[in-house]
């Protein structure tokens, strides 16, 4: 049976975008809050083997190594890879896709 096609909605569609909007925002907070984590650990690490405290430069370029390792690595083929098929099962679990 061939699908019914809704009549176009622009009152819809701007509010789909701005929720959208709202959502991409969060997200890229979650992010970031993310990236903190990645850095804190990094700080972390290298604290531990000093007996005395990182000085300002020391962790401006201890963090900024250590996110740009992290965005090197989720950015490896492998790892989209294994993104997109794991997207892509989340994606036909919430929409029952072959049902």
């Amino acid at each position: 049976m061939a699908e019914e096609k809704k009549p176009w909605d622009q009152g819809s569609f701007d509010q789909k975008m701005k929720d959208s909007l709202n959502e991409l925002s969060s997200l890229r907070m979650e992010l970031q809050n993310l990236l903190v984590k990645f850095g804190m650990r990094a700080l972390k690490q290298y604290q531990a083997a000093r007996n005395y405290p990182l000085r300002s430069y020391e962790i401006a370029r201890l963090v900024k190594y250590e996110v740009e390792n992290a965005i090197h690595d989720v950015s490896e083929k492998d790892s989209i890879d294994a993104i997109v098929k794991q997207t892509r099962i989340e994606w036909e679990k919430e929409h029952k896709v072959g049902e």
